[in-house]
């Protein structure tokens, strides 16, 4: 590969990764929803279904992001996305508490499914030019798309608090700092021509790779696909959970506000980090290892969530947090890789987009987890219905031969 190829490629993963960083501020919601809270009065109910919604449209911005690439290529969907997430989030700076509707259409439609556009268009497109670490590449960008609670969850938490800036400003600054990335990545990224020279992808064993490609409709004909695609879903939705309630999970252990904000930043570093070792062990080990390894570390962050309820503990709970985080963040990059490597290049925008599609069911497990909270009163239960999700997603990856 020439140095030319070399610098462009790493241009664009540096771009791409702040551009995901942005984007992820979806991450942060359970510090973005306080404001409604307490000044509309809207319940954790009413905010539970935002964030279902958000999660919802981002997979199906997904879908649409996937459809674009292969037909216009990045540049058209990098713009919708752009005008969407900036759209989103200004309009959103404006409710008055008078219907939570528009705090439905605001941040779930326009900003939750145009970062969904974004998200599958970048990845998609910086991905293709890293044929030989794809595992690490994706793990990077995902890196940023998770660390962004941790980057600016705390910074939003702080300037919401502060009466000379406050939520709406936070809300209007985080859009159009987002749509400017946006707009940036649409301008210099494109995906890889026939002459360029691009290292070869590692054929190992460990990878256990197949060289045909496979159309959507292809793959979903496959059982094992569906065997796969629900034990992500499952495994999402440890993730999923704590993401909707972290905050409000962390002050119920005896934490003040400033310290339950700082351990949602703990959650998304982990968050992030999670997708890049998933990545790198991805390249190096492959499939059967990453799966069983997030089969173990999300059972793990589930017992440690309900051992850290039933002692109040700090300790666990900053434990829990944290392999949520490495737990959640790597099955986000398994999906990812795992779909490139056994259906192949050719279809890869469209099939990782079916692949990301795990997000939606998890998302209404989430909310199932917060419907069993308000029930049962208490954080045991949910975690304890997660750890059966564990064990299951376990015994459908055991026995699937292939993904």
């Amino acid at each position: 590969m020439t140095k030319k190829y070399t610098k462009i490629r790493v241009l664009y993963l540096v771009v791409a990764t702040i551009c995901l960083l942005f984007s992820g501020i979806l991450y942060a919601w359970s510090i973005l929803k306080a404001p409604f809270s307490a000044e509309f009065g809207w319940t954790n109910s009413q905010l539970a279904t935002s964030y279902t919604l958000t999660i919802s449209l981002f997979c199906i911005g997904c879908l649409v992001g996937g459809a674009l690439i292969k037909k216009k290529g990045p540049k058209l969907p990098l713009i919708i996305s752009a005008v969407l997430v900036f759209a989103g989030f200004a309009l959103t700076s404006t409710l008055n508490g008078s219907s939570i509707l528009l705090l439905y259409v605001y941040y779930a439609l326009f900003a939750g499914f145009g970062i969904g556009i974004a998200y599958n268009t970048i990845l998609a497109s910086v991905g293709s030019w890293f044929p030989d670490k794809k595992g690490l590449a994706s793990g990077i960008m995902m890196m940023g798309f998770g660390a962004s609670a941790l980057v600016f969850g705390s910074l939003a938490a702080s300037l919401m608090n502060n009466e000379s800036f406050g939520w709406r400003k936070v809300f209007l600054v985080f859009g159009i700092c987002a749509g400017i990335m946006l707009l940036i990545m649409a301008f210099i990224v494109r995906m890889p021509k026939p002459e360029d020279e691009l290292p070869k992808p590692n054929m190992s064993k460990k990878s256990s790779s197949e060289s045909k490609s496979y159309t959507p409709k292809e793959i979903l004909k496959r059982v094992s696909f569906w065997k796969f695609f629900i034990a992500m879903t499952l495994l999402g939705a440890v993730g999923g959970s704590l993401i909707s309630f972290a905050k409000d999970f962390a002050m119920s252990i005896g934490t003040a506000a400033a310290t339950a904000a700082l351990l949602v930043g703990i959650l998304s570093v982990a968050n992030g980090l999670g997708r890049m070792i998933a990545g790198a062990l991805y390249d190096k080990f492959g499939r059967v290892f990453v799966t069983k390894y997030i089969c173990v570390i999300a059972t793990v962050a589930s017992a440690l969530c309900v051992l850290a309820a039933l002692t109040n503990s700090i300790i666990l709970l900053v434990l829990g947090f944290i392999f949520v985080g490495l737990s959640y963040g790597a099955n986000s990059n398994a999906v990812s890789v795992i779909i490139t490597a056994f259906y192949g290049e050719e279809h890869y925008a469209q099939n990782l987009s079916l692949g990301l599609l795990t997000m939606l069911p998890s998302s209404f497990l989430g909310k199932l987890s917060t419907t069993l909270l308000n029930a049962s009163g208490g954080y045991v239960v949910p975690f304890l219905v997660l750890i059966v999700f564990c064990l299951i997603a376990t015994a459908l990856h055991l026995t699937n031969k292939e993904a």
